[in-house]
C-alpha cells in the first residue's frame, strides 16, 4: 500500500457521514443487472441536515470491515492505541469504535473502555467479538452530540475520525463533547492523515489495495479510487468498490462519500476553539515530531481550564 492509498482509508467511526451505495449483482462474466452501556442521552428527532449527514457504514462494508483491515490498517495504530488505553489510570472511551478492531483487545487486556459509533451494523459486529457482559460497553451514538453520565480518564478517536466531520461547527461540537467527558487531567487523543498535495489535485485512479478472501475459498478485492480534491471545502470525495464471491456467483456493490483533509495549523486553531487544550502533535505513531515525510497526525488534548 503506497502514500495515495493510504489518504483514502476510511475509519470505523461514531459520526455523521455523507455517503451514497451503488449495487451491481454480476451472475456470470456476461451477466451485468443491477442490484440492490453507559446510559445515552435521548434524542428525539434529529434536524433534517443531521438526519441527512448521519448515514452509516453499508451492511456490506461492515461486513468485509476486519478482512480488509487486517492487512491494510493493523500494525500501524494498534500498539500506540493499545498502550495509550493501557496507560490510562482510569476508564477509557473509544469514538468509532466499529467492528471492535482495537476494542475486542482492549477487553482481553483488560482495560476498562467503552466505545460508541454512529453505524448499527459496525456495532452489532464488534458486539458479536465480545464476551456477553461486555455487549453493554458499545453503544450507537453521534460523536458530535452524544451524553453519558460517565466521566473518562482517556478518550481516543482513531484512524480519522475527524476526517468524516465536515464542518467546523461539527468538529467543534465533537471536541467539546470529548472535553465533556474527561475526568480533570484527562487527554483526548485522534489522528488524522497528512494530505498528499498530488493526490489532492489528480485524485486517484482504479487501484486495488486489497485481494484476499473474506472465508475460505471465498475471494474478496477492495477498489479504492477518487476524484480531484474540491480545495474550497477541503474533501475528497473516495469510491470504494467491493467485489467478492457468493453461492450464486461474484457481487460488487461500490460506496461513495466525503474526507476532509486537515493541515497542521487549522488543527492548532481548532483546538483552540474548543474546551481542549493542545499538548502536542506527532507526526507518527511512534511520538516523533512532523516532518516533510510525516503522513500522519496525531494530537493529543488535554482538559482544559476554560
Amino acid at each position: 500500500m503506497n502514500a495515495r492509498q493510504e489518504n483514502l482509508h476510511e475509519s470505523s467511526h461514531a459520526l455523521p457521514r455523507r455517503g451514497t451505495v451503488v449495487g451491481i449483482r454480476l451472475r456470470s462474466p456476461l451477466d451485468l443487472s443491477p442490484g440492490g452501556g453507559g446510559a445515552i442521552e435521548a434524542h428525539d428527532r434529529p434536524s433534517p441536515r443531521e438526519a441527512e449527514l448521519s448515514e452509516p457504514y453499508p451492511d456490506f462494508v461492515a461486513r468485509f470491515y476486519d478482512a480488509v483491515y487486517a492487512q491494510v490498517r493493523n500494525g500501524v495504530d494498534n500498539a500506540y492505541y493499545l498502550d495509550t488505553m493501557e496507560s490510562a489510570e482510569g476508564p477509557v472511551l473509544e469514538i468509532g469504535v466499529g467492528t471492535g478492531r482495537l476494542f475486542a483487545e482492549a477487553r482481553r487486556r483488560g482495560i476498562d473502555v467503552r466505545g460508541i459509533d454512529v453505524s448499527p451494523a459496525m456495532i452489532e459486529r464488534c458486539r458479536g467479538k465480545l464476551e456477553p457482559a461486555d455487549r453493554a460497553r458499545v453503544w450507537v451514538a453521534n460523536a458530535t452530540r452524544f451524553r453519558t453520565e460517565e466521566r473518562y480518564a482517556l478518550v481516543v478517536a482513531p484512524f480519522r475520525v475527524l476526517s468524516h466531520v465536515q464542518e467546523p461547527g461539527d468538529q467543534l461540537r465533537l471536541l467539546d463533547a470529548a472535553h465533556d467527558h474527561l475526568l480533570p487531567g484527562g487527554r483526548f487523543v485522534f489522528d488524522l492523515y497528512v494530505p498528499n498535495l498530488k493526490l489532492l489535485l489528480e485524485g486517484l485512479p482504479e487501484t486495488s489495495d486489497f485481494d484476499g478472501e473474506h472465508a475460505p475459498g471465498r475471494r474478496l478485492r477492495r477498489i479504492v479510487s477518487s476524484s480531484p480534491a474540491d480545495l474550497a471545502r477541503q474533501t475528497s470525495r473516495v469510491r470504494m468498490g467491493f467485489v467478492w464471491d457468493e453461492d450464486d456467483g461474484e457481487r460488487r456493490e461500490d460506496w461513495e462519500f466525503e474526507m476532509r483533509f486537515f493541515f497542521r495549523f487549522e488543527i492548532e486553531h481548532l483546538v483552540a476553539r474548543s474546551k481542549l487544550t493542545l499538548e502536542a502533535i506527532h507526526g507518527d505513531f511512534e511520538g516523533g515530531p512532523l516532518a516533510p515525510d510525516s503522513r500522519e497526525y496525531v494530537v493529543v488534548c488535554g482538559k482544559g481550564s476554560r
